[in-house]
């Protein structure tokens, strides 16, 4: 397959994934029991089945799809020279990791779609599979960049982009733990509390989301140019 083909196949996978999590969002938000205040509800009260017995379903059947179409896309990622064949085998590194994730994602989707429970697979089961899912999206999203970063410094932006929510979480829930008054766990009553909505776990939760999924479609569009330049 030539590398033309190739990137375009990535992309049409890449954007199929991301119009499947996009809509399966927006439908489930739409369900939620009395709105839903993306600012300051975090993502696991949209996907739970009791929080909203409507919507959940829609999500984890759009998060399952999405895992469908990422899964082979992340073969293409590692770039030249990665793997048995190029002699480099770290690169194939964060792809695994990439693959836990999706993985994890998947077993997310399972719970959610069929009312199951992972506790079942062991003490805090399903925490355990969010924490690898989270866990291998991150340093594979992230190891992918370091790779490209070798080769490009201009992937350096996008990198510090995928991890500006992380310094965000930690940066306001040390102050939310210095504060005398804290205000507990974030819900949609600190809208009318005016507390700021930077100082809320889930509002960085969605940049998290969204900044993971931009650069992954980062990785995916210059996945091919990697692999002519390398050539050249």
């Amino acid at each position: 397959m030539e590398a033309r083909s190739r990137g375009a196949i990535l992309l049409d996978l890449y954007v199929a994934a991301a119009l499947s999590i996009v809509v399966g969002v927006g439908v489930a938000a739409s369900r939620f029991p009395g709105g839903y205040d993306w600012v300051y509800t975090v993502v696991s009260h949209l996907a739970s089945t009791t929080r909203n017995p409507e919507g959940a379903r829609w999500l984890a059947g759009s998060l399952l799809l999405a895992v469908g179409f990422l899964w082979p896309v992340t073969r293409h990622l590692a770039g030249p020279g990665a793997g048995p064949e190029g002699g480099e085998s770290r690169g194939l590194i964060p792809v695994t990791a990439l693959r836990v994730g999706l993985a994890g994602a998947a077993l997310l989707a399972l719970e959610g779609l069929f009312v199951l429970d992972l506790d079942a697979l062991g003490r805090k089961g399903h925490e355990a599979v969010a924490l690898a899912t989270f866990l291998g999206f991150y340093g594979g999203v992230l190891g992918l960049f370091f790779r490209r970063i070798r080769r490009a410094p201009a992937f350096f932006a996008p990198a510090l982009a995928v991890l500006l929510p992380l310094f965000g979480v930690g940066l306001t829930q040390l102050v939310l733990y210095l504060r005398q008054d804290t205000p507990g766990w974030v819900h949609p009553g600190w809208r009318e509390m005016g507390i700021p909505f930077w100082m809320s776990f889930a509002f960085w939760q969605w940049m998290a989301v969204g900044f993971l999924g931009l650069g992954l479609g980062v990785l995916v569009v210059t996945a091919g140019r990697s692999d002519r330049e390398s050539r050249a």
